[in-house]
């Protein structure tokens, strides 16, 4: 019986995982525009949309700054979790690593704008996921129990993500 437990617990696990990857990708690679620019002066997009009149263009920046840090969250939870070097440096190393790769991938497949502040915004996602499962094994000081909170916590932050992108996107 414990047996069949801890393949129901995996099973949930790596199915959120997949999910969340799925997700991640389609947002970032699904682009029905075909464009490509590139920004690599630290901040410059930020500022620009945040000093701007235009009411729309900044609420598209929020919702820009805030989507790129709450995306890749669940990443830098789930690298902590699966690594076994826990060292938060090389956790981080990867984060950049792999918002980099994207962010390069979009401009060189025409599918969105390489943005240094993107690859910014991406780790600080990462850095708070990594910072999560930190305070929860600081919390449970177990990390099998660790591992169980993430198996509860994850599906319901999915579901609440998904429910909040869903009527953002249609008021």
């Amino acid at each position: 019986m414990k047996k069949y437990h801890r393949i129901l617990h995996n099973f949930l696990l790596y199915s959120v995982f997949i999910f969340y990857i799925v997700i991640l990708f389609a947002l970032l690679f699904m682009n029905r525009r075909s464009f490509s620019s590139i920004n690599i002066v630290p901040f410059h997009s930020i500022i620009t949309y945040l000093s701007s009149d235009d009411i729309l263009l900044r609420s598209f920046a929020l919702s820009n700054v805030l989507g790129n840090i709450v995306l890749f969250i669940p990443l830098g939870v789930y690298l902590t979790l699966f690594n076994r070097d826990k060292r938060l440096y090389k956790n981080v190393l990867w984060i950049i690593l792999i918002s980099s790769s994207a962010e390069s991938l979009q401009y060189i497949f025409k599918i969105g704008a390489c943005d240094i502040d993107d690859v910014i915004l991406n780790s600080l996602g990462g850095f708070i996921g990594i910072a999560a499962y930190r305070t929860l094994l600081l919390i449970f000081k177990d990390v099998h129990k660790v591992k169980y909170a993430i198996e509860i916590i994850a599906p319901i932050g999915g579901i609440v993500s998904f429910l909040i992108l869903f009527l953002y996107n249609n008021t």
